[in-house]
């Protein structure tokens, strides 16, 4: 590839052979320009005139799509460069790493130790994180770009600074973290995941006139139809000159419940009324007594009347 073949060696640990070098992996003298076919030879072409017109994410996609059509993995190592050149100190660790696992045994001495150099410069340039969580199946994004589900079985690695990672998952409410990596480092977040809460539709229909009142608040006259938090809750219809009801109410999550209710007339206790009227009746007869006789004395309520009334 041109871009690498006119490089020269990288700065300080993180120095990467040229290509010509690393072309010749084992005995094989043939170039990646010589050995690809069809459409990944027309990718990695492309990926190389990107890259001489310093497009290092569009050539990484182009490379991308010649590993994926050749599996030749000198592509990955060439992946790691363009990584390297946009700074992306992460990926390009884990470019290397596949590298030297798919390519163990066909790589050139001197393309290893550069390789091994490169990796030992890189750990100070990252840290790693490991993401725990209780709820499995959970989609793990970092920076919006997804890393996984949980559970996640290994550290992930990122780059030096802030980081946003979520974990999101279907019917649960989405937790966010934002991490700020050092590096070197090695960090820890849990992300814990609360499931939705479905609201429940309640029903009231009662009488034209009768408040309703939904945990002691007014929603309505008569009737009332709505969404309530799954839980426990008081419903009470009133009206004047009805008897009140009152009911605790469970509604789960989901539920519909419907409540009617017709509220019965109040019952009055005739006894008042009558001794009301007794004593109404005892007391006008004193005071027609006492009228018609204006003397200061204690005497008795009229023969007939109720109880013993004393009048000062």
């Amino acid at each position: 590839m041109k871009f690498i073949r006119r490089r020269a060696p990288m700065v300080a640990a993180l120095l990467l052979v040229s290509s010509p070098a690393f072309a010749q992996t084992g005995s094989s003298t043939t170039s990646l320009a010589q050995s690809l076919q069809g459409d990944a030879k027309e990718a990695y072409d492309s990926g190389e005139l990107l890259v001489a017109n310093g497009d290092f994410t569009g050539a990484l996609t182009k490379l991308r799509q010649a590993y994926d059509g050749s599996k030749d993995a000198r592509l990955l190592y060439e992946m790691a460069l363009c990584e390297k050149e946009l700074r992306r100190y992460a990926p390009m660790q884990s470019l290397l790493q596949q590298y030297l696992r798919d390519a163990e045994g066909s790589i050139p001495a001197d393309i290893r130790a550069a390789v091994d150099e490169a990796l030992a410069a890189i750990k100070s340039l990252v840290a790693t994180v490991t993401v725990t969580s209780l709820e499995p199946e959970a989609t793990v994004l970092v920076d919006g770009e997804v890393v996984g589900v949980t559970p996640i079985p290994a550290p992930l690695t990122v780059d030096l600074g802030k980081h946003v990672i979520v974990a999101k998952k279907a019917g649960f409410d989405s937790n966010e973290q934002t991490i700020d990596a050092l590096g070197g480092s090695a960090l820890s977040v849990a992300l814990v995941l609360i499931e939705q809460a479905h609201p429940a539709q309640l029903v009231v229909r009662s009488d034209a006139d009768a408040t309703v009142k939904i945990d002691d608040r007014v929603v309505g006259a008569g009737h009332f139809e709505g969404q309530l938090e799954p839980g426990t809750h008081a419903v009470q219809l009133t009206e004047r000159g009805k008897e009140p009801y009152r009911a605790v109410i469970e509604l789960h999550d989901g539920e519909t419940r419907t409540v009617e209710v017709t509220l019965a007339d109040q019952k009055h206790a005739p006894w008042p009324w009558v001794l009301g009227g007794a004593v109404f009746a005892a007391g006008a007869a004193v005071a027609i007594y006492f009228i018609a006789n204006p003397h200061d004395e204690t005497v008795g309520p009229p023969p007939g009347k109720l109880g013993t009334v004393y009048l000062p």
